[in-house]
């Protein structure tokens, strides 16, 4: 569960944003590249290369409500592999862009998108990169289970890469740390 503060009344949790641990630390969250070994190995480089940012801001026991809210930075430009879910998924864009949304759509703040467990999906980040809330209840995690994923689309990633690196070393955190004075 995320720290909560120690403030409660009446049924009333405070959740920080500056005490929400990354995700990959949280144990709320685990991958499954499967087989595809060039997928987890471009995954893995750009994680190194500071791509993004995910953190567990509420993971509450059904006892509790059930819901878990993630935040997720995803800096300029940035591929998002195709992938699905083991759990419904309900997000909630905060700031900046998702251009190419399955290859189509774009979403700007406030947009919302609906993923069914089970379904793929797949977007990039605009050119100013893109905070969504991801929201899920009653799961104690959450599996990212990677797709068949396009030549075109590892393609893109490389090229982002090389393109971005830089640029996503320079940025240490999303608009929403930024203004949060204890993030």
């Amino acid at each position: 569960m995320s720290p909560a503060s120690e403030t409660t009344t009446r049924g009333i949790r405070i959740y920080r944003a500056g005490q929400a641990p990354p995700l990959h630390e949280s144990g709320a969250a685990t991958s499954d590249f499967g087989a595809d070994t060039e997928v987890r190995e471009i995954a893995t480089i750009l994680a190194s290369a500071q791509c993004s940012t995910s953190r567990l801001l509420v993971h509450q026991p059904r006892d509790h409500g059930g819901l878990s809210i993630v935040y997720l930075f995803f800096k300029p430009n940035f591929p998002l592999f195709h992938h699905k879910h083991d759990v419904d998924s309900l997000y909630v864009v905060v700031s900046g862009s998702i251009v190419g949304f399955m290859g189509e759509e774009t979403l700007y703040p406030g947009d919302c998108f609906a993923v069914r467990a089970g379904t793929p999906y797949y977007y990039t980040a605009g050119p100013e990169g893109v905070e969504v809330l991801e929201i899920f209840r009653d799961a104690d995690s959450v599996t990212v289970i990677y797709t068949d994923n396009p030549k075109e689309r590892v393609d893109e990633a490389r090229e982002a890469l090389r393109v971005n690196a830089d640029a996503w070393k320079a940025i240490t955190a999303g608009p929403l740390y930024q203004a949060n004075p204890a993030g």
